[in-house]
């Protein structure tokens, strides 16, 4: 390989180590509320529900982390049977809030 090719390929490499390093990822997934924002609209994802629960509980005054949900479905059940009252919390604890356990009347 002559040191022409050889050097020019090493620039190429150079600049786009670089621009990988320097350009922010756009991978991370952004909520809204209980919906996962795409470039179609509003999804309701289970992973944003899962964010919401975490923020309403934060809102509480509880040090949960949206990963603790996300890894720990006990966490889960025990938040939405604590303050799934709120209705913030309506769609993302519809199978453990209160009104899922209460006494039938």
């Amino acid at each position: 390989m002559s040191g022409f090719l050889r050097a020019g390929l090493a620039g190429c490499a150079a600049v786009a180590l670089t621009t990988m390093l320097t350009e922010p990822a756009e991978a991370r997934i952004q909520c809204r509320g209980n919906f996962q924002v795409t470039k179609y609209g509003l999804i309701a994802t289970p992973y944003c529900e899962e964010e919401q629960i975490a923020f309403v509980a934060r809102s509480y005054g509880s040090k949960v982390t949206a990963a603790q949900v996300h890894n720990d479905p006990l966490t889960k059940v025990y938040i939405c049977q604590t303050i799934g009252y709120d209705s913030r919390l309506k769609g993302s604890c519809a199978g453990y809030g209160p009104d899922s356990y209460a006494p039938g009347r």
